[in-house]
């Protein structure tokens, strides 16, 4: 099996390691990689066309995180930079998932792996809706 890499994927998003993300353990708390993992899928909304600058209550439906994972691989210490690779890895009638797989400049390797269950909400209604052709077809924009 081929190994992946950075540039195997469309929308990257690149990340300072700073001093105060390291915990007790001398490595990257793992609080920070959720941080990182939230800024990788708001620029996948981003390259999707998302909205993002409206007012929720004012648009037909938005994204939200349904569920989340972080797979740790290689501690990350400061100094470093993180380059993030997100791309969807699934699509289901209510969600689609995005992984996100984080990689270390100073280490040259995969470090960790996120996962976000992505459901679509209807603000108005204040429930969630099945997954729209619309967003089917960003997705396929991005990945294609």
């Amino acid at each position: 099996m081929r190994q992946v890499t950075i540039a195997d994927f469309k929308v990257q998003t690149t990340i300072n390691v700073q001093w105060g993300e390291m915990d007790a353990f001398q490595h990257v708390n793992n609080v920070s990689y959720v941080r990182w993992g939230e800024t990788a899928r708001i620029d996948y909304f981003k390259a999707m066309g998302f909205f993002l600058n409206e007012e929720p209550k004012k648009m037909k439906y938005a994204p939200i995180l349904g569920f989340q994972s972080v797979k740790y691989i290689s501690p990350v210490v400061y100094p470093d930079t993180i380059i993030i690779g997100t791309k969807t890895d699934e699509i289901k009638d209510d969600r689609f998932i995005l992984k996100s797989y984080f990689f270390s400049t100073q280490q040259n390797r995969l470090v960790a792996i996120k996962t976000h269950e992505v459901i679509i909400v209807d603000y108005n209604k204040q429930q969630k809706i099945a997954l729209p052709e619309e967003i089917i077809d960003f997705i396929h924009q991005i990945e294609n």
